[in-house]
C-alpha cells in the first residue's frame, strides 16, 4: 500500500488541479485520496502537519505519517464513504505526528466523484491547519505540456487529412480546459477573498449580529455562486431544541413570521439541525414543511455550523429551482460555516465572561451588604429585646381597655416583628453549616403543604399536588423545606381572595447537566416584568409595608446556590407567578 510505483500520474486529478488555488489559501488540512487511500492532492497545510512536503506525500498513504492504529481506522472511515457515498461532517479524531505529538483535529470528508457521478476516492478537509498547497505551477506545467502537444501535432498536419482532422479536434478540447481552467481560477479569487474577508468580520469590532450580517453579506455577493440574493443564519437554543433565525437578507415577511423558530426535525433547516449534515433541495420537496399560498418555487443549501460534535447554528441559502448541487459550491460553504463556527463561539465565550465578571460583582456586592447587616443586626438587637421585655411589663399592669395599654400591645407587636426581620438578616448574612444527606424532594413537597393545609383553607386556596418519581437529591432537607415553605408562604400572600398554589416535581435537561425541578405555581396579581430581576435582591419586596422584609427571596436563592443549584421566576400580571428550583442529580462537592 505504500510503494508509489504503481501510482498512476493520470488519475482523476486532471479535472481538480485548480482547485489547488483554493486548497493553499484555506487554513485547512485538504487532500483528495484514490480508491487505494493513497494521496492524490495534498494542500500545504495538510503536508506541513505531517512533517513533510505536499509532493512527497503523493502517492503514499496515511501509514507513512500516523501510527498503523489510527492509519487503519482513516482507511475504514474512507472505505465506507467510498462504499455508501456519503458525507462525514466534523467528526473529532485524534492523530499523533512524526514528532510524537497528538493533536486533535475536527475532521469532514466527502466523497470524490468524476463527471459520471463514481465515486473514484475521497476528499478530506479538517480544521487548525494554517497552509495551503498552491497549485498554479502545477496548472501552468500543464498548460505548457498540453500547448507543447499541440504544436507537436499541428507540425504533423500535413501527413494526412484524418491526422489533421484529429489535431483540430485535440485543439478545440484544449481550448475548452482553458476556458474552464481561467473561470476556475476566477472561481478560487472570490473564495479566497470572501474568507479572508469572514476572517477579517472575526477580528472587527463589530457587534455579534452585525458580523454575522457581514458573514451572510460576503457569501451572497459571490458571483459565480448561483445563489438568490437572500438567506439567513440560524443560531441554536439547545434547551428548547429549536433554530432561532438571528440575521436574515432578502426574506419576505410571510417567510420570517414562518422561519423566526424551526423545531429540530422539521423542514430543512430543522432536519440539519438533527442530522448534521448538509442539506441540498433544487425544488419545494417533502422535506419543505413550511409552505404558504404564493410561495414561489425554490432551492436550498442548508449548512449546519459545528464546533466540533457540538450544533452552533444552520446557515440558510436559497437557490433557483433545478439548481444542480455543487462540490464546488458546497466545500466552500463548509469552509465558510466553520469559520463561521469561530465567530459564535468567540461571542459565547464572550458572554459567559461578561455573566461570570457580573456575577462576581454581584457576590462581593451581596457578599459587603451581608457583613455590613449582620453588624447592624448584631447592635439593634440587645435594646430591642430590652424595648419587647418592657412592652411585655407594661401591657401586664396596665388597665384593660385604656389608651397605655394599647400603645404597650402595639409597641410589643412592632418589636417581634423587628425580631422577626434581624433573625432573617442573620441568616443571610452569616454562613451555615450545610448537612448534605440524600433526601426525597416529593417527601419535603408533602410536609410543606401538610404544614400550610389550615392555611390555606381558611384563605379558600386550593393546593395541588403535582408530583412525579424523581430520584433523590443531596441536600440539607430542612434548608430545602425552608425555601420551599418562603415560597409556598409568598403564593398564598399573593392570593388574599383565593385561588390556586401548584407544586411539581420533574426532571430536567439544562445545558447537558440534569436536575430535579421543584416548581410552585400560584394564580395571583403576578409580578412587573422590570422587577422581576429584583426579587432576589435584599430587601426588596413586591408585598404591602410592613408585610415582608424583603429578605424571603434573597435567602432562598442563596440556600440554592449553596447546593449548586439555582432558581428562576416567571410572572405575568394578572396570571400569577412561577418559580422553578434546580438541584442537580450529581453528588455535591
Amino acid at each position: 500500500m505504500n510503494d508509489k510505483k504503481d501510482f498512476v500520474t493520470s488519475s482523476p486529478i486532471e479535472d481538480y488541479e485548480l482547485l489547488r488555488v483554493l486548497l493553499d489559501n484555506i487554513p485547512d488540512s485538504i487532500y483528495f485520496k484514490d480508491d487505494k487511500y493513497r494521496f492524490v492532492i495534498v494542500n500545504r497545510a495538510k503536508a506541513s502537519n505531517s512533517g513533510t512536503t505536499p509532493d512527497e506525500m503523493i502517492g503514499r498513504t496515511d501509514f507513512d505519517y500516523i501510527p498503523e492504529e489510527q492509519a487503519k481506522e482513516a482507511c475504514e472511515t474512507e472505505s465506507e464513504i467510498i462504499r455508501t457515498g456519503r458525507n462525514i461532517t466534523g467528526r473529532i479524531e485524534k492523530r499523533t505526528r512524526k514528532d510524537g505529538n497528538d493533536v486533535w483535529i475536527s475532521a469532514t470528508k466527502i466523497p470524490w466523484r468524476n463527471k459520471n457521478g463514481d465515486v473514484i476516492g475521497t476528499i478530506g478537509i479538517s480544521r487548525d491547519i494554517t497552509d495551503l498547497k498552491h497549485a498554479k505551477e502545477a496548472l501552468q506545467q500543464s498548460n505548457e505540456e498540453l500547448e507543447g502537444h499541440v504544436r507537436e501535432r499541428t507540425g504533423e498536419l500535413t501527413i494526412a487529412n484524418e491526422k489533421l482532422l484529429k489535431e483540430i479536434q485535440q485543439h478545440r478540447q484544449t481550448e475548452a480546459i482553458l476556458r474552464d481552467s481561467e473561470e476556475r481560477i476566477r472561481r478560487n479569487y472570490h473564495i479566497q477573498t470572501v474568507v479572508n474577508s469572514i476572517l477579517k468580520v472575526s477580528l472587527s469590532q463589530f457587534s455579534f449580529k452585525e458580523q454575522l450580517n457581514e458573514v451572510l453579506n460576503c457569501i451572497l455577493s459571490i458571483p459565480w455562486l448561483t445563489l438568490q440574493s437572500k438567506g439567513c443564519i440560524f443560531l441554536v437554543d439547545a434547551q428548547a431544541k429549536v433554530l432561532r433565525m438571528h440575521v436574515q437578507y432578502g426574506l419576505n415577511e410571510k417567510l420570517l413570521q414562518y422561519c423566526e423558530i424551526i423545531p429540530f426535525g422539521k423542514c430543512l433547516c430543522g432536519r440539519v439541525a438533527e442530522s448534521h449534515q448538509v442539506m441540498f433541495s433544487d425544488h419545494i420537496d417533502t422535506c419543505h414543511d413550511i409552505r404558504f399560498d404564493g410561495m414561489e418555487e425554490h432551492g436550498h443549501y442548508c449548512v449546519p455550523v459545528m464546533n466540533g460534535e457540538e450544533l452552533l447554528g444552520v446557515i440558510n441559502l436559497y437557490v433557483d429551482a433545478g439548481h444542480k448541487r455543487d462540490e464546488m459550491e458546497e466545500a466552500f460553504l463548509l469552509a465558510v460555516a466553520n469559520t463561521t463556527a469561530s465567530i459564535i463561539e468567540r461571542n459565547r465565550n464572550q458572554e459567559e465572561r461578561l455573566k461570570l465578571q457580573c456575577q462576581l460583582m454581584q457576590s462581593e456586592k451581596l457578599s459587603a451588604l451581608g457583613r455590613l447587616s449582620a453588624n447592624v443586626a448584631h447592635e439593634i438587637r440587645n435594646p430591642l429585646t430590652v424595648l419587647g421585655g418592657f412592652a411585655r411589663r407594661l401591657n401586664k399592669i396596665m388597665p384593660e381597655g385604656s389608651r397605655g395599654k394599647e400603645y404597650a400591645e402595639v409597641i410589643f407587636s412592632e418589636a417581634s416583628r423587628l425580631e422577626i426581620i434581624l433573625k432573617n438578616v442573620l441568616s443571610y448574612s452569616k454562613d451555615t453549616r450545610i448537612n448534605f444527606a440524600e433526601v426525597n424532594p416529593n417527601l419535603i413537597v408533602e410536609e410543606s403543604l401538610r404544614h400550610y393545609k389550615e392555611l390555606c383553607d381558611e384563605k379558600s386556596i386550593k393546593m395541588v399536588k403535582a408530583t412525579t418519581d424523581v430520584p433523590k437529591i443531596l441536600a440539607d432537607k430542612s434548608q430545602v423545606r425552608q425555601v420551599l415553605d418562603n415560597l409556598i408562604s409568598n403564593g398564598i400572600d399573593a392570593m388574599p381572595e383565593g385561588g390556586e398554589i401548584v407544586v411539581v416535581t420533574d426532571v430536567e435537561r439544562v445545558d447537558k447537566k440534569e436536575y430535579v425541578v421543584i416548581k410552585v405555581k400560584d394564580r395571583g396579581a403576578g409580578i412587573p416584568q422590570d422587577k422581576l430581576n429584583l426579587i432576589f435582591e435584599p430587601f426588596f419586596s413586591t408585598k404591602e409595608m410592613g408585610r415582608g422584609t424583603g429578605l424571603g427571596l434573597s435567602i432562598s436563592r442563596k440556600i440554592v446556590e449553596e447546593h449548586s443549584g439555582f432558581i428562576l421566576a416567571e410572572s405575568a400580571i394578572g396570571k400569577g407567578s412561577t418559580f422553578k428550583i434546580y438541584f442537580p442529580m450529581s453528588s455535591v462537592q
